[in-house]
């Protein structure tokens, strides 16, 4: 019996094609929190203005809530992986333009106009997201099947989450010691491994053949959706967090003024997010069956949202850094469990166009980071943070106590 055989949390990876897209995923992740951290400060550090980040989060956003339902159709036509491996090189590309910007001296604070490069790229990301986000979430349980979606998903989400604990640390060092450039050539080279392990993964599930039009694909899809109960509820529950708990991600910058910390601080909380989310990840890899995933989905809810008003009124570095662990792992489970629901629930010729109805919502939850920008222009960025924060404890319990449907899932 192998080393894997022996631990129930890491099934998936006995499995050599899951073990490629396994890395393949995690270089991947470490390039999107590495820019995820890094973009965000950039352009607080050229404009000084939640507002602006604002409007970063909604450039990257409209391609998700535009884009995404034609890509899921696009995924179900085409082999996920051929999109997943042209989206990624995308990656590669827009990192780089930037690394490029910065070394010219174009993209820099001696030239304020030079923000709209930034607001461009992020257009182009949510359009290489659009189209890499349901390929990469519907191609998983053609890998590893039915029975071990869960432990795939969770197993692929610790992964990610462990990059996540030196990504932005070692982000967060190199912009205090040597500034942005050299970050963002890193970034170009961490996805370029991204797109070389993915070619070593086979291609996988059947490909839809038909005649009709994408759209009509679309409507036939949003059809089947409204038959299927229990993937609306999901969808719906998965909006409600990701609206009001995915602000503070690219507000996280404006939380400086307020813990008076540097970026290499900012890195070291969103390190403690990843622990949680580590922990919460290996968690759900480790549960023996499918049961209870509706109701410990709400369950994660609660956790994210109580951890994100305790978060945004702490004025005390250390009492957020631990807070940063509580975030972490109610993320773990809005990450992890809904997409396993969805792809439970979902038939196989419909889940990539599902996922992407699954990724307009985080088209739609970029409206929620742009509002609560604006709102910190006007209440400050603890009440803008912390007020979303509340209405989504609010609204994961009341979904816990009235709505038996969406707790009962399995």
């Amino acid at each position: 019996m192998s080393f894997l055989d022996k631990i129930k949390a890491v099934e998936s990876l006995k499995n050599p094609a899951f073990r490629m897209f396994f890395l393949s995923r995690l270089f991947n992740a470490l390039g999107m929190n590495i820019r995820q951290f890094s973009m965000s400060l950039l352009v607080y550090y050229l404009t000084g203005s939640a507002a602006w980040l604002g409007t970063l989060t909604l450039a990257r956003g409209v391609p998700l809530l535009l884009v995404t339902p034609l890509a899921g159709a696009l995924a179900d036509r085409f082999h996920k992986k051929t999109l997943i491996q042209i989206a990624s090189v995308a990656d590669v590309f827009i990192a780089a333009g930037i690394a490029v910007s910065l070394t010219t001296g174009y993209l820099s604070a001696d030239n304020p106009d030079s923000w709209w490069f930034l607001v461009a790229m992020a257009f182009l990301d949510g359009i290489s997201t659009s189209f890499k986000g349901p390929a990469t979430d519907a191609v998983i349980i053609e890998v590893v099947g039915d029975n071990l979606v869960t432990n795939a998903i969770a197993l692929n989400l610790a992964g990610q989450n462990t990059l996540r604990l030196i990504g932005p640390v070692v982000a967060g060092l190199a912009i205090d010691a040597y500034g942005y450039e050299p970050v963002y050539y890193g970034m170009a080279v961490i996805y370029a491994f991204s797109v070389f392990f993915m070619i070593f993964v086979p291609l996988t599930g059947k490909i839809v053949h038909t005649t009709a039009n994408i759209f009509g694909d679309i409507k036939d899809a949003l059809g089947y959706m409204k038959t299927e109960r229990n993937i609306l509820f999901v969808l719906v529950a998965v909006l409600c967090m990701v609206f009001f708990s995915m602000p503070y991600q690219q507000l996280l910058p404006v939380f400086q003024d307020i813990l008076k910390v540097g970026a290499t601080e900012l890195g070291l909380m969103q390190m403690m997010s990843g622990l949680g989310s580590i922990a919460g990840a290996i968690l759900l890899a480790s549960l023996p069956n499918n049961k209870n995933r509706g109701l410990m989905m709400l369950i994660s809810g609660i956790i994210l949202g109580g951890a994100l008003v305790l978060f945004s009124f702490s004025s005390v570095w250390g009492f957020s850094l631990v807070l940063m662990i509580g975030v972490g792992l109610g993320q773990a489970g809005r990450m992890t469990l809904p997409v396993a629901l969805l792809q439970t629930y979902t038939k196989p010729e419909y889940r990539a166009r599902v996922m992407g109805v699954y990724g307009v919502e985080f088209g739609l939850s970029s409206f929620g980071t742009f509002f609560a920008a604006l709102l910190v222009e006007r209440l400050g960025v603890q009440w803008s943070v912390g007020g979303m924060a509340i209405v989504l404890v609010a609204l994961s319990v009341a979904a816990l106590l009235f709505i038996p449907r969406l707790r009962k899932m399995n």
